[in-house]
């Protein structure tokens, strides 16, 4: 009986090993297989779409439009020019003049035909005193090039709250180990101390590659100074950004000023304090200039006197940087 149940016992201790063998085998097949499976996802869906939809946003900020725009009009000139002036008509050759004259002598006329030449060089004094006609067909052919980069607009904002959004993904997944050797490292970096940080981007991670047409080439009015009216007044409003805990990893100035909305809020401020007005950087300025041509089309001689919806409040003078 002994002998039965000490063979019986071997048998299921030799059973629970065999079988244990076997579920770590499956185990790190399947570990295996997940790994291989993370990385594809890794590599060919999650950074792609994270890092192109971060990239698109980067480009956008860095766009520039070039446009030529062809003008082609007549323009009718219909005026009058009263002319008053003195001139001097030198002759550039002889002038021949001839003429009947009468002749008194001794209380007798005696008419006789004269004849003589005006010399070549011979001042003549000349006063104008009339008025000029013009009517006209004025032809107008210009070609107006306008480079506008992107980055330099109310569009920068947009573009760059929207990278903010997506760059610590985008930088993270690019940090990520892509296969097993880059993860032995990775792992090996992590149980040794020296861990890279994730949210650091490479010296070669370039979100955008380009553009597929060139932008303000032979473009020569740079430095071309516009009048000071018409020269934006920086803010200090900043993006609102993504993910806080990320976000403070990638802009920690403006956390340490006490985060976005603080920033915002002081900027703000400050705008009120200068005089301008919130509709020239709120993005109402759209609606203004809608507002203002549908008074002028429905009553011409009627001026825009406030913003739309702030009825009751002059419209502000706008303040210089």
């Amino acid at each position: 009986m002994r002998t039965f149940f000490s063979r019986f016992g071997r048998f299921i201790w030799r059973a629970m090993i065999i079988f244990s063998f076997l579920v770590n085998i499956i185990l790190v097949v399947v570990l295996l297989g997940l790994g291989l499976l993370i990385f594809d996802i890794k590599n060919n869906i999650a950074d792609p779409l994270v890092g192109g939809l971060h990239g698109s946003f980067v480009g956008l900020d860095q766009a520039t439009i070039d446009w030529t725009i062809p003008v082609r009009d007549t323009i009718p000139v219909q005026l009058t020019v009263p002319l008053n002036t003195d001139t001097t008509v030198v002759l550039t050759r002889p002038v021949p003049i001839s003429a009947n004259a009468t002749i008194v002598l001794n209380g007798s006329s005696v008419s006789t035909p004269v004849s003589l030449t005006l010399p070549v060089g011979l001042n003549l004094p000349v006063h104008l005193d009339l008025d000029v006609p013009i009517d006209e067909q004025l032809d107008v052919a210009l070609d107006v090039r306008a480079v506008i980069p992107l980055g330099q607009t109310q569009l920068h904002d947009v573009a760059d709250n929207l990278r903010l959004l997506f760059e610590p993904l985008a930088v993270a997944l690019d940090n990520l180990p892509g296969d097993f050797g880059e993860a032995g490292t990775f792992v090996t970096q992590v149980v040794a101390g020296t861990a890279p940080n994730l949210l650091e981007p490479d010296e070669d991670f370039a979100p955008w590659p380009g553009f597929s047409r060139t932008a303000g080439l032979n473009y020569d009015l740079y430095a071309i100074n516009v009048p000071g009216s018409n020269r934006p007044v920086s803010t200090g409003i900043v993006p609102e950004g993504g993910i806080p805990l990320l976000d403070e990893q990638t802009r920690p100035d403006v956390y340490q000023q006490g985060g976005p909305q603080q920033v915002n809020q002081t900027a703000e401020t400050d705008m009120a304090r200068r005089g301008i007005a919130s509709m020239f950087y709120d993005g109402q300025i759209g609606a203004y200039i809608a507002e203002a041509q549908r008074q002028a089309a429905a009553a011409p001689l009627e001026s825009l006197t406030q913003p739309p919806g702030e009825a009751g409040s002059s419209e502000p003078e706008t303040a210089g940087p």
